[in-house]
């Protein structure tokens, strides 16, 4: 869902256009897309159900798996769960889109897959002696598939245009950090300039950001996609090339594309970097079914399935030994509390809440998913095990804090997303927990995603609501800031603590990057004496797989189709 967005004394600014989930560069993305995007580039979602991006990988030979495809090079076909009206990465926000945008563009630096460290891509350096002020060095030879070269310009050019609140680009958040962008992006009123101040073009191939105040992590945050650059020729008129996206990465569009019609992309063969994938040739698809592609699998039309939470059960047995799971877990699923609502006020009240859970049980329901013991996930640096001291299954310490709490006033209203397979069954089966252990009436309400996330922005979602988030960048403070912070990106139970706020801060502006894991991880100490989310599970995608195709699957990177080995 994108670099952290936000400093305290920042309000979070509306940026126009939202999609679905979006994913990490070239990855699956953190859960199916039947949920909604939140506000900026965040990859949040309404339902937990399921696996993260459902997809599949296919010879276009159909099914064969052998990587036959036109000019006898190797082919993909690749199936995602959402259409998309355009492809723009400064302006997208959803997993699809991300996904294709992927394989068009190029980050600027990239978490290596074998050690998880962050390695350059299009950059050639990134440097600061303050945090605060950042040299950007890229790489020469880069240019777009127009022929356009790819310079210092093109990014301080696209940034701008990106932050500029009229243009109502869905990546406008990316930006927030960047001295100047209150000028572009005023809480009333016109903008006051068209440029952000704090980008400066030094030469060529070199160009410096001052953000507002010192931000450590900010190498990691350029790894995202939506912070790469558009060619002058696409600035100039961007929905004229909304369907002919010209980028730099490894592929390029072939042919026509309409929205709603498969993306064909072939191998650009001018892309400068080293990393290039091994298929010539991609094909990707919309489902708007899990089980469609699931059932595709089994028929033997498709090489590579996602798993969707209504075969949890029945996967094994219908694909034996050919099933595999996600060696990266990059997210927390859980409970967003509306803390604005009285009934949920009460700390002793949210902490019963989540000791009425039987997570072990819940983690059955959906492929892949182990119990959240804490509020961060496994696969980031930092990350501890059992910070979150409410996160085991004691009914009766919760019905005593219930007590103490003078009770659950009302009934607990609790949204799910109509429209993701399976999440219904998932939502009773917590609001059964809570029936049964704390004698609470519960009410379901089922939406679909799309609708959930808009009423949630406006604070009007008078309920729990399940939801799942996922890192932009591999980064401890990406758990941290847009969930808890009270300018967060995704807090939308509007929670606040100036304490969090003013330790994030201070955990921002550490140079020493052990030091700063230490303030990062006493923030997370603090939020879990609140309880202001109910963690409930972490997940590993569980996908079937053909012979001969594999996709990318580290702990760092999660699952990545584009960059699949052929091995038939």
């Amino acid at each position: 869902m994108t670099p952290t967005r936000a400093v305290p004394t920042v309000a979070p600014q509306p940026t126009g256009a939202s999609g679905l989930v979006t994913a990490v560069p070239a990855a699956i993305g953190p859960a199916w897309t039947a949920g909604e995007l939140m506000a900026r580039t965040r990859r949040i979602v309404t339902a937990t159900t399921g696996t993260t991006l459902a997809m599949l990988l296919a010879g276009c030979g159909g099914g064969s798996g052998d990587g036959a495809g036109k000019d006898d090079g190797r082919s993909l076909e690749i199936a995602t769960a959402a259409e998309v009206p355009y492809l723009n990465p400064s302006n997208d926000n959803g997993s699809t889109g991300i996904q294709i945008e992927s394989a068009l563009w190029a980050p600027l630096t990239r978490v290596d897959a074998k050690t998880g460290k962050l390695v350059n891509v299009v950059a050639d350096s990134v440097t600061s002696k303050d945090a605060k002020t950042w040299t950007i060095k890229i790489k020469p030879g880069w240019k777009f598939t127009n022929g356009e070269k790819l310079t210092a310009k093109s990014f301080v050019d696209t940034w701008n245009y990106t932050a500029y609140a009229p243009h109502a680009f869905a990546n406008n958040g990316a930006f927030q950090r960047v001295e100047g962008y209150d000028d572009l992006n005023p809480a009333k009123g016109e903008p006051k300039a068209t440029t952000l101040s704090g980008l400066k073009v030094v030469d060529d191939l070199t160009f410096t950001v001052t953000l507002k105040g010192a931000f450590s992590p900010y190498p990691t945050t350029l790894s995202y996609i939506g912070v790469t650059a558009l060619s002058a020729e696409t600035l100039k008129d961007p929905d004229k090339y909304k369907h002919e996206p010209i980028g730099y990465g490894a592929y390029k569009l072939d042919g026509g594309w309409k929205a709603g019609q498969p993306v064909r992309l072939t191998r650009n063969k001018d892309y400068s970097g080293k990393d290039a994938p091994q298929a010539d040739h991609i094909t990707f698809r919309f489902f708007s079914n899990p089980e469609t592609a699931y059932n595709e699998f089994l028929a033997g039309n498709v090489d590579y399935a996602a798993v969707p939470s209504s075969k949890t059960d029945s996967y094994k047995a219908d694909a034996p030994g050919k099933w595999s799971q996600a060696k990266a877990s990059t997210n927390v699923n859980y409970l967003n509390l509306p803390m604005m609502l009285k009934a949920y006020g009460d700390t002793r009240v949210r902490r019963a809440l989540s000791l009425a859970l039987d997570r072990d049980s819940l983690a059955k329901l959906k492929p892949g998913q182990f119990p959240a013991t804490s509020f961060t996930a496994p696969s980031v640096d930092g990350h501890r095990e059992h910070t979150c001291g409410d996160c085991t299954l004691d009914v009766a310490r919760a019905k005593k804090l219930l007590r103490e709490a003078g009770g659950f006033s009302g009934t607990l209203r609790l949204f799910f997303a109509s429209d993701n397979p399976g999440e219904q069954v998932y939502a009773e089966a917590l609001g059964n927990m809570w029936r049964q252990n704390l004698g609470l009436k519960i009410q379901y309400v089922g939406k679909p995603g799309a609708e959930i996330g808009p009423l949630a922005n406006a604070g009007k979602l008078d309920g729990i609501r399940i939801m799942a988030w996922g890192h932009d960048y591999p980064a401890l403070e990406d758990y941290l800031t847009p969930v808890f912070a009270s300018y967060g990106d995704v807090n939308t139970g509007r929670y606040r603590d100036a304490q969090v706020d003013r330790m994030l801060g201070e955990a921002n502006a550490q140079v020493d990057q052990a030091r700063a894991t230490r303030e990062y991880q006493a923030i997370e100490d603090r939020v879990a004496e609140q309880m202001p989310v109910v963690p409930l599970s972490h997940s590993r995608d569980v996908y079937l797989h053909a012979e001969g195709i594999e996709p990318l699957n580290t702990r760092f990177t999660n699952v990545d189709p584009v960059r699949s080995t052929f091995t038939g």
